[in-house]
């Protein structure tokens, strides 16, 4: 049996995924500003290693960049190999990457579906059984999800997306309580409408809650989530709006939730008029 390198000759980094944009670029950059070394995760290779050499060179931290889709099953032992060529272990982990599908299920995708749930779960559980032993083992590190205020009620045209945040809390929550006394935290963050691109690539920039609700800056969440990161709580939600949304839809009553999300999350066109779903044929008269 092959014997296992000694972690004390290993360097300690901040894993972050969906790295290149976002909440993901801004934590990446709030990590380096605290001295953190990072392995940066995402799709776009070219622009993973533009922004490996930014942080590097604005933060003076060293800094490496692993491209790979988090949908594809192998991902997690791709990022776990290339810490290990690297000589480095996971100290942080930060499950940040994430995709939105937008609109009537039933018209959606259903590639885009299973890729949604791939990303946004089975990602973030595949790496975090990866590094987690190690980090209870030493008795220090953490982890950090990223979920949604979304998680926290039913969000039609949006309910996949928001399945699989609700889920990542749960999952969040459990977990924490698992890790108590450990040394190790594990963190969930759950931002309202941040000011990225997410809503356009989902196809819901034209949304009541994209026009309507005032947008955080991924800057503000980052610090925030960092600092109560290294605090260890347990659910973090900058804001009061969105503290108030969370607290709303733990209290009130299903017949209202639910139509009210659906009005704020309803796709809609460029004159702001909802997109009908499309007309389906009859089962029998399909070809």
């Amino acid at each position: 049996m092959p014997v296992k390198e000694d972690t004390k000759t290993l360097e300690p980094v901040a894993v972050v995924t969906g790295a290149t944009r976002g909440i993901g670029r801004a934590l990446a950059e709030e990590f380096a500003k605290n001295g953190h070394a990072l392995v940066l995760v995402a799709r776009n290779e070219a622009r993973l290693a533009k922004e490996a050499e930014e942080v590097r060179a604005a933060y003076g931290v060293a800094t490496w960049a692993v491209a790979c889709d988090l949908a594809d099953h192998d991902a997690g032992a791709t990022i776990e190999k290339a810490l290990a060529e690297h000589g480095l272990y996971c100290e942080s982990l930060v499950n940040n990457a994430a995709m939105m599908t937008a609109g009537d299920f039933r018209d959606q995708d259903p590639d885009a579906l299973v890729k949604t749930i791939d990303v946004n779960l089975r990602a973030t559980i595949d790496l975090t059984r990866r590094f987690l032993p190690d980090m209870i083992a030493r008795g220090a590190g953490g982890v950090l999800n990223v979920s949604s205020v979304e998680g926290f009620m039913p969000v039609p045209y949006h309910a996949t997306y928001a399945a699989t945040k609700a889920a990542l809390i749960s999952w969040s929550r459990a977990l924490a309580y698992e890790v108590m006394g450990t040394g190790v935290r594990v963190c969930m963050v759950a931002p309202g409408v941040i000011e990225t691109d997410i809503h356009e690539t989902g196809g819901a920039e034209n949304s009541h809650y994209a026009r309507y609700i005032p947008k955080m800056t991924p800057e503000r969440l980052s610090e925030a989530a960092y600092r109560r990161f290294k605090h260890g709580n347990w659910v973090i939600i900058e804001g009061w709006l969105n503290r108030a949304f969370v607290t709303l839809a733990r209290f009130v009553p299903g017949y209202f939730l639910i139509p009210t999300s659906g009005w704020f999350f309803h796709v809609r066109d460029d004159d702001g008029k909802p997109v009908e779903p499309k007309p389906l044929p009859h089962p029998d008269a399909r070809d």
